[in-house]
């Protein structure tokens, strides 16, 4: 399995011949010449997951690619052009030749004065899990976890007990662009020293730069 991070949350995942673009949003940039996708997973929403503004341009470039979203993303991709299918907790899909599981309902709580939107995570090829932005702990082991690492929803401490709860192989920070370098600094360190117990292992992938796993 190949790992692209284009920043923030947004990732390409190759494998065989599946090559599959997850939340490409407004804080992510370099998916906008991608070809060959299989598949582009929208996991909620909100503008940093979803940039309807640059989707038109990258279905151009991948005729005939599947595009898939939980409910509420559904009508910002039909008016950019986006034929969608909706998934829910607990579907099945193929992404061109991997397997595609769909996990989580919600998108953790922002506060409690502002209305919740739907989120779901995708565990492709049965390794890696993108949970969104949710704490979703699958009732199966994932090998390799996006753990968001930052967020007006999030603090650090609960990024370190999703992590840990989850246990991973291997883990990389995602949802980071909110942070300074310093606070990227101070949060990867404390994800990477608290977070990563037992048989877990943080590594932190550069933007554009592939890593194979």
């Amino acid at each position: 399995m190949r790992l692209t991070k284009f920043g923030h949350s947004c990732l390409l995942v190759e494998e065989d011949r599946a090559a599959v673009l997850l939340d490409p949003g407004i804080f992510s940039e370099g998916f906008e010449h991608l070809e060959g996708l299989t598949a582009v997973l929208f996991t909620h929403q909100h503008a940093d997951h979803l940039d309807p503004n640059r989707l038109r341009a990258l279905l151009d470039r991948n005729p005939g690619v599947a595009v898939v979203c939980d409910e509420g993303s559904a009508d910002a991709l039909g008016k950019a052009g986006a034929d969608v299918r909706v998934v829910h907790d607990g579907d099945e899909l193929d992404a061109g030749g991997v397997g595609v599981r769909v996990h989580g309902r919600e998108h953790a709580v922002i506060h409690k004065d502002l209305q919740n939107v739907p989120n779901v995570g995708y565990l492709i090829g049965g390794r890696l899990f993108h949970p969104g932005d949710a704490f979703t702990v699958l009732d199966e082991p994932v090998e390799v976890l996006a753990v968001p690492a930052s967020a007006p929803w999030l603090k650090v401490a609960e990024a370190i007990d999703y992590l840990r709860a989850v246990g991973p192989r291997v883990a990389f920070p995602v949802h980071d662009k909110v942070l300074s370098t310093q606070g990227k600094t101070i949060t990867f360190r404390l994800l990477g020293e608290v977070g990563a117990t037992g048989d877990t292992r943080l590594e932190v992938l550069d933007d554009g730069k592939p890593v194979d796993l």
